[in-house]
């Protein structure tokens, strides 16, 4: 499920991606067509992520990649509200929306930093 979220200190919008994971056990794939389900397609893609020397970006939760042929995408945590053993993240796409986080993102540890 995807949906427009603003992020703070601004309006730039992204989307929030809901992804769940599972182990499928034994026979699930039998089951399922059984049950007539058929694989429709498959989608395997590459992504390749970035991060400063001191893994600034993974610290704060954001995660800048580069989906291979799809453009740049920076995940980063969503709203603090959410219920559940489960965590909201954003996923921006607009590249000023995502430079503008990422300076928020350095601004932020720059002024935590130990002098």
């Amino acid at each position: 499920m995807l949906v427009d979220q603003p992020i703070a200190g601004g309006m730039a919008q992204g989307l929030i991606e809901v992804e769940i994971k599972f182990i499928p056990g034994p026979g699930t794939e039998e089951r399922l067509q059984e049950l007539g389900g058929t694989l429709e397609h498959r989608v395997i893609f590459r992504d390749t992520y970035y991060d400063t020397p001191e893994l600034s970006l993974m610290r704060a939760d954001h995660w800048l990649r580069q989906r291979e042929d799809n453009g740049w995408e920076l995940k980063c945590r969503g709203a603090a509200d959410v219920l559940g053993p489960h965590t909201q993240y954003m996923e921006l796409t607009a590249e000023s929306a995502i430079v503008a986080q990422l300076c928020e993102v350095c601004q932020h540890r720059r002024q935590h930093l130990p002098s």
